[in-house]
């Protein structure tokens, strides 16, 4: 299997960029909700950055939806999309660090880059075993 190294830099420039579009889309957010596991460091990322609450429980983002108030889901990378179609299908907004474009079924709202390699990303929080 080949890798492509993701470093913490990448990670910081990544969460800039993300924040800086969600911050130009005017839209307010109530809460953000990282998907488990690899949307865990990057959703606190983003909530540190633009000061929005993070929530660890589903239920919390669905009253909220029920209020028509806004949640946005964020994941490492859309990969096929498989996880993430179930939230694009109830229109939340999704942010990924990466979507693979050849393969993703989803396109988010936010994303730092699009790529068109099957490499696995390793993450900074990752480990090889774990990519197993």
């Amino acid at each position: 299997m080949e890798y492509d190294i993701i470093s913490w830099a990448d990670i910081d420039e990544a969460i800039e960029i993300l924040a800086k579009q969600i911050e130009d889309s005017k839209i307010h957010y109530e809460v953000i909700y990282g998907l488990a596991r690899g949307g865990l460091v990057p959703a606190v990322m983003l909530s540190h950055r633009l000061k929005i609450p993070m929530v660890l429980n589903m239920e919390e983002v669905w009253r909220l939806k029920v209020k028509n108030k806004a949640a946005l889901i964020v994941d490492d990378i859309s990969d096929t999309g498989e996880t993430l179609k179930y939230f694009d299908g109830q229109k939340f907004d999704i942010a990924t660090l990466f979507v693979r474009e050849h393969t993703s079924k989803i396109k988010p709202r936010y994303n730092y880059k699009n790529i068109n390699h099957d490499n696995w990303l390793l993450f900074p929080w990752e480990t090889k075993a774990s990519s197993k």
